[in-house]
């Protein structure tokens, strides 16, 4: 025989089936700490005592409810791969990252990106600059050891080094400059999948 559930005390209230309950239970509309009684009973217990833990019943608790401003907060929050990038260029901290909408992130990383290729065509230019100078000066030298051509030798090895640099700092940048034209293309494509509005 199916049990039915009694949630309110009074003569009017409705008796709930078993299944009813459960179901209310499930969804988080009833916690396990509800008093019920049976009907024909004058007993109040708690649903848990009909119900136990370990019974199978999955129980949830219904989500909290968002705000409004929380609502806004998320519609303006950056996305990880731009969190990431605002880190990495040190355009942001772990304070004051959550101040950036998407807009500005995104123009402050271009910025800094715009800064990063400036400085490696600067870099590019002083090494191919440096590079024939010392070719010319090696050149009129000769091989012959001398005070000079060691030197030279040394600032060779010095501009080596920088070019092992330089062209770490360019993989970095091709990185960034993936992540943009993937960041870019996820907004184009989010943006046509919008449904557009109905004309007037």
């Amino acid at each position: 025989m199916m049990r039915r559930f009694h949630l309110e005390p009074g003569l009017a209230a409705e008796a709930l089936s078993e299944a009813e309950v459960a179901a209310r239970l499930a969804s988080g509309e009833l916690t396990p700490d509800q008093p019920c009684r049976l009907e024909g009973e004058d007993t109040w217990r708690t649903l848990a005592d009909f119900f136990p833990a370990g019974s199978g019943l999955k129980v949830r608790t219904a989500k909290p409810k968002v705000s409004a401003a929380e609502q806004i907060s998320a519609a303006h929050r950056i996305d990880d791969l731009t969190r990431r990038r605002l880190l990495i260029y040190g355009l942001a901290d772990a304070v004051n990252i959550d101040g950036f909408t998407q807009a500005q992130a995104m123009k402050g990383i271009g910025r800094k990106e715009a800064e990063i290729r400036a400085v490696w065509r600067a870099h590019r230019r002083a090494q191919a600059g440096a590079f024939v100078a010392l070719l010319a000066l090696g050149g009129y030298v000769g091989a012959t050891t001398n005070p000079i051509s060691l030197s030279i030798e040394r600032s060779a090895a010095l501009f080596q080094r920088q070019a092992g640099d330089v062209k770490a700092n360019y993989a970095v940048l091709r990185s960034s400059l993936d992540d943009l034209a993937y960041v870019r293309e996820r907004d184009r494509r989010n943006e046509a999948a919008k449904p557009k509005p109905a004309a007037k």
